[in-house]
C-alpha cells in the first residue's frame, strides 16, 4: 500500500493537490486524470477526484448507474473547496483542470500543489504548450509553492513517423520532465466512456498508466507523510 502524501502549502496535515491540465481540450487530460485516480485507488490510496472542468466528462466516465463511483478507494467531487476551507480527507486529490487558457483554471491552481500538463504529439502541441507554462508561471505567483511535476504524453502512435519526430522533439525541449512512458493510442481508451463506471480498459494503454502512475508517484515521494 502506497503512503499518503502531504500539500507543499503551508498545512502539511492537507493532501496533495494534483491538477492535470492541458493547454487546450482534446490533449487526454479527462483520460489522464481518470487513469491515474483509478490506478492509485487501487494501489491503496484513498483518491479524491475532483471534476473541475465545466464540460462533466470526469464524473461521466467515473459514476456508475448509481450515481456513485464504483472504483476502490476513489471518490468524486464537482469542485474544489474554497480559499481557506479545509480539505477532504484523502491521501491523494486529482484535478481534472479546465484548460489554462479559461479562467476556472486559475481557480485550481490556487489550490492546487502541482500540475500535469497533458499535451499529444502533434505539430499543434509544440505551437501552443508555451501558453501552458506561461499560465503556469502566473500561477506561481500567486502560489509559490506551485510546481510543475511532469508532462504526460498521451494518444501516441508508434507507427507514425510524425508522431515519432514529434515525440523526439518533445524529449528535446522538455527533458525530464516529460514522463515515461508514454500514452499509446489505442481504440479501447478512446471507447472507455461508452462504459461509464468501468475499470480502465484492459491493454497496453492500462498498462501505460499503471506503469505511469508510479513514475509520478515517485516524483511525489519525497512528500510522503511519516
Amino acid at each position: 500500500m502506497l503512503s499518503s502524501l502531504s500539500s507543499t502549502g503551508n498545512d502539511p496535515s492537507q493532501p496533495y493537490v494534483l491538477a492535470v491540465a492541458s493547454h487546450k481540450g482534446g490533449t487526454g487530460r479527462t483520460t489522464a486524470a481518470l487513469a491515474l485516480a483509478w490506478c492509485w485507488g487501487q494501489s491503496g490510496l484513498q483518491t479524491l477526484l475532483v471534476d473541475a472542468d465545466p464540460v462533466p466528462a470526469a464524473r461521466l466516465v467515473a459514476t456508475g448507474p448509481d450515481g456513485r463511483c464504483p472504483w476502490p478507494n476513489v471518490r468524486i467531487l464537482p469542485t474544489l473547496p474554497k480559499s481557506g476551507e479545509s480539505m477532504p480527507r484523502a491521501d491523494l486529490i486529482v484535478v481534472d483542470c479546465p484548460p489554462l487558457t479559461e479562467p476556472g483554471a486559475r481557480q485550481v491552481l490556487r489550490r492546487a500543489d502541482g500540475v500535469l500538463l497533458t499535451t499529444q504529439t502533434e505539430l499543434l502541441a509544440l505551437r501552443t504548450t508555451p501558453s501552458a507554462t506561461y499560465a503556469l508561471q502566473v500561477a506561481q505567483a500567486e502560489r509559490p509553492n506551485l510546481e510543475l511535476v511532469g508532462m504526460i504524453v498521451a494518444a501516441f502512435d508508434v507507427l507514425d513517423p510524425l508522431h515519432n519526430e514529434m515525440l523526439a522533439q518533445l524529449r528535446s525541449l522538455s527533458g525530464e520532465l516529460l514522463l515515461e512512458p508514454v500514452i499509446p493510442l489505442r481504440p479501447e481508451l478512446r471507447e472507455w466512456p461508452l462504459w461509464p463506471g468501468s475499470d480502465v480498459p484492459g491493454g497496453p494503454g492500462r498498462q501505460a498508466y499503471q506503469d505511469l502512475a508510479k513514475t509520478v508517484y515517485r516524483r511525489l515521494g519525497v512528500r510522503v507523510r511519516s
